[in-house]
């Protein structure tokens, strides 16, 4: 992400590794409830960063993918 690459340990940046990837990779330890987020499709992000990009900085939508390692409970398009 422009804002703020990722990095190797190293100090080398993943995209010169991998490449540009088309999203934002985390890895969360939850040991407690996470907070909820909403998130735009990508029409609604395009549109919401054309009319005002210093409020919507990234044009892009945010899917997201949680898979757990351990016994895990989410609520999900509630």
């Amino acid at each position: 992400h422009p804002k703020g690459p990722s990095t190797l340990s190293n100090g080398t940046a993943l995209e010169e590794k991998c490449g540009s990837l088309p999203f934002l990779f985390k890895v969360l330890s939850a040991g407690k409830t996470l907070s909820i987020q909403a998130h735009p499709d990508k029409s609604l992000a395009e549109r919401l960063h054309s009319d005002n990009p210093q409020a919507y900085g990234d044009a892009n939508h945010k899917p997201e993918m949680a898979i757990a390692l351990t016994p895990f409970e989410a609520m999900c398009g509630f």
